[in-house]
């Protein structure tokens, strides 16, 4: 990857006995720690830096807003650290890691969202760390995969929780912190309802964010859907000047995507759909990190078009602020179920995720079954599920908001924003911290799209004048009723807002490109043929470095090399 943090647990030699000094823009050590940063934006205004002194050191990683009079802030944070321990962070706005080492303490501090992941594997003298799971995996002397986090990824589309493809390594837990000897999960992410005005603050909230990241350096585009959340970050940042939108030409969505940027004075380029779009390579797998699926990098080729220094986009509003994650009361309509705008009942997590939310994929157990240590695999799966719902419980005071920390913790689609991140200057709206407390203040009922719908027409009254094609009504029912009669009756269907995965895969003969030699899996879903590939071209990738050899990554010796199993050692 062009940008990466690597750290140990250690002094200057500890690290640069690992890796070559040269291979970072700068490094900053202490006798406990060292962290060395390659990122194009590093000292940039608000994003990574780094500081170090005879003390201690502190770098930032990603994207950080402090108060105006910083001008150092690196330096800032390593004072506040100094002064007030953990609660100096409390500052800190934004999509960050922060690794900082003083007095003999250090530590590497998550945002409260996990927005960016941090590895870690414990080698005999210390404890490595980074941002690029490869790089971590490859200073692990032996890795041994773990079959339940396979089956997760084949099954759920992530390896849920801390975990990992492999049982020697780990992340640092969300709302966390990774110690040179221990984790550590924080109360940042927790759930506090109360009464305010809730789209009015979230609108005024909103406007604040958006102003925060106008000022990035450099010409900004934007990722543009047809839908509420992409047009929001239009709306309010003028300065965007080109917007790029994924799917043919004569989509309804990029027909939407092109009236939207034509509104706001912005030109508009499409991202055309063909067979590459399916045909992952490690340039694109890379940033599942192996905890993921790579179909989320919808935007695979843009760095190839996009002349533009900043990259915005919307990914995670749903999940943040409406209600993608809110379990809502459902009605028969037409051997169909409609969502209304009051919630469950009796809600039911476990349920709703795995029947709604999650990217199941129905014949991944049966995959699977080969697997000794997998003997029933779905009753594994749904131990799994309930085992991280029990750890997600604690940060909620309603059960309906148990899904949606699930959900805020688990996300699969990291890879779409760390892909962005690597190619441009990114940057992400919903890890404001302002954002991130209405999230946690709000009651589940009232994080809704209707309440969203009212707050972003507050930022531009004018902001619904071209409606999202699947949702032409100004009811959600409605458009629900619609939207089943013209999948059903012989209409026009809503045309749907991403490329169509079956029929691309089928056209362009992709069991023949991706998985030739694996004709057992060509019946399964293509999703699921997708995740193997994905799996396969990161362990390929992985076992091709020098200091790796295919041998030294194994299954535990009670269990088969599941999914590989018809295909070339990687």
């Amino acid at each position: 990857m062009r940008k990466e943090l690597f750290g140990v647990f250690d002094d200057y030699d500890g690290l640069t006995a690992l890796r070559d000094p040269d291979s970072f823009d700068r490094i900053c050590s202490s006798d406990s720690l060292s962290v060395g940063i390659r990122d194009s934006d590093l000292g940039a205004p608000h994003r990574s830096a780094a500081y170090e002194d005879e003390t201690g050191c502190c770098v930032i990683w990603g994207e950080v807003y402090l108060p105006e009079s910083v001008s150092r802030p690196a330096r800032w944070v390593l004072d506040r650290y100094r002064s007030e321990g953990r609660s100096g962070l409390s500052a800190l706005n934004g999509s960050y890691l922060v690794a900082i080492a003083t007095e003999g303490t250090a530590a590497v501090y998550t945002d409260p969202i996990r927005s960016w992941e941090c590895f870690y594997t414990d080698r005999a003298d210390s404890r490595v760390f980074g941002t690029d799971a490869a790089r971590v995996c490859r200073m692990s002397s032996k890795l041994s995969i773990d079959p339940d986090s396979l089956l997760e990824l084949a099954h759920l589309s992530v390896v849920l929780d801390d975990r990992t493809l492999f049982e020697d390594v780990s992340r640092t837990p969300f709302d966390g912190v990774l110690r040179p000897n221990s984790v550590e999960r924080l109360d940042r992410f927790v759930y506090r309802p109360r009464e305010f005005d809730y789209a009015g603050e979230l609108a005024a909230r909103l406007e604040r964010a958006l102003t925060r990241r106008t000022t990035l350096r450099g010409t900004k585009g934007l990722l543009l859907g047809a839908g509420y959340d992409s047009r929001t970050l239009l709306a309010g940042i003028p300065e965007i000047e080109c917007c790029y939108t994924v799917g043919s030409e004569d989509s309804s969505e990029v027909r939407v995507a092109k009236k939207l940027a034509a509104q706001y004075d912005a030109t508009h380029q499409t991202l055309g759909v063909d067979g590459s779009y399916f045909t992952t390579d490690i340039d694109t797998v890379r940033y599942t990190n192996g905890i993921g699926e790579s179909i989320h990098i919808h935007q695979r080729g843009i760095e190839e078009v996009a002349d533009t220094d900043v990259m915005y986009h919307g990914w995670a509003i749903d999940s943040l602020l409406k209600e993608f994650f809110v379990q809502k009361k459902r009605v028969g309509a037409f051997g169909k179920s409609v969502k209304l705008s009051s919630l469950a009942t009796q809600p039911d997590a476990l349920s709703f995720l795995t029947r709604k939310k999650l990217g199941i994929m129905p014949d991944s157990p049966t995959l699977l079954a080969e697997c000794a240590s997998v003997s029933e695999p779905e009753e594994i799966l749904e131990a799994r599920l309930e085992d991280e719902l029990e750890r997600c419980r604690a940060r909620c005071t309603r059960s309906h908001d148990l899904p949606s920390v699930f959900g805020i913790k688990n996300l699969p689609s990291k890879s779409f924003r760390m892909h962005l991140f690597d190619q441009f200057t990114e940057s992400f709206i919903c890890a404001d911290s302002e954002l991130i407390d209405w999230h946690l203040s709000t009651p589940p009922e009232y994080r809704s799209t209707e309440t969203f719908l009212a707050a972003i027409q507050q930022l531009d009254s004018n902001i619904l004048r071209y409606r999202p094609p699947d949702r032409p009504r100004t009811s959600s029912v409605v458009n629900q009723i619609e939207g089943f009669l013209r999948r059903n009756l012989p209409l026009t269907a809503f045309d749907p807002p991403w490329p169509d995965r079956r029929s691309l895969y089928s056209t362009y003969d992709l069991d023949r490109t991706l998985l030739p030699q694996s004709p057992a899996l060509h019946p399964c879903s293509v999703r699921l043929k997708l995740r193997v590939h994905d799996v396969e071209t990161w362990l390929a990738a992985l076992a091709d470095e020098t200091v790796l050899t295919p041998e030294e990554i194994v299954c535990p010796p009670d269990s088969k090399r599941v999914l590989l199993r018809e295909t070339a050692s990687p």
